[in-house]
């Protein structure tokens, strides 16, 4: 699913890339909301002592924090190493951008996708520098965000059944999405690529979602709440 560069029309992957790095100070902006939050139970205590005992209380919770955002974050690039190529422009992988949000909420999702994402992009050539924007529309925004929002309505009925569905549309999305983005810079014909692309990410959707039942069994307990 990763694009390389060349692929995409450049106006395109300009304007993608553009609105991805948007995105992406959208996120933080909403993660850093939390920190004024802290401050504001420090000021509120009295006392040396008591200070110095939250400060190392919230140490402690930000250093769990980052634990689980690195293991999130390995666990991702991981299992995006493990390709099938796709004729003509990508290929077929695990996202794991529901697995981050149903952890960490969207926001800090999004974040870990698109770190994980540029990382690939320029250490390891998988995905285009100019193809990023494409590439975290894809996975982070497609796979990772807006998935979490399919995961978060179906949760009040059945959790597991949640998972499933925001899994396969994690992937089936992201595949799409792909396919019109290499389609409108003339780079596939949408109805002859489709059929084979979709019909992988059909099978790449279920065992994604097996997998990251597994995980999120071991990370966080009972996936039945």
């Amino acid at each position: 699913m990763h694009i390389p560069d060349g692929f995409l029309n450049n106006n395109l992957a300009g304007g993608m890339l553009a609105g991805a790095v948007c995105m992406l100070g959208y996120c933080f902006e909403k993660v850093l909301k939390t920190i004024p939050v802290s401050s504001e139970i420090l000021a509120t205590n009295c006392g040396n002592a008591t200070v110095k005992q939250n400060n190392l209380l919230l140490s402690k919770n930000s250093r769990q924090t980052f634990l689980n955002l690195a293991f999130i974050s390995a666990w991702i690039f991981a299992f995006q190493m493990f390709n099938v190529p796709i004729q003509s422009a990508t290929s077929a992988h695990f996202i794991g951008g529901v697995f981050a949000a149903i952890l960490v909420g969207p926001f800090f999702g999004f974040i870990i996708m698109s770190s994980v994402l540029t990382v690939q992009a320029l250490f390891f050539s998988d995905g285009g520098l100019l193809a990023l924007g494409a590439n975290i529309f894809n996975m982070a925004l497609v796979g990772c965000f807006f998935s979490y929002y399919v995961y978060n309505f179906i949760k009040k009925f059945n959790n597991v059944i949640a998972i499933f569905t925001a899994c396969f549309f994690s992937v089936m999305c992201a595949s799409i999405s792909c396919l019109v983005e290499l389609s409108l810079s003339n780079t596939i014909i949408f109805s002859q690529a489709a059929k084979y692309m979709l019909t992988i990410h059909l099978i790449v959707s279920f065992l994604e979602a097996i997998i990251t039942l597994v995980s999120l069994k071991i990370f966080n307990g009972d996936i039945n709440e």
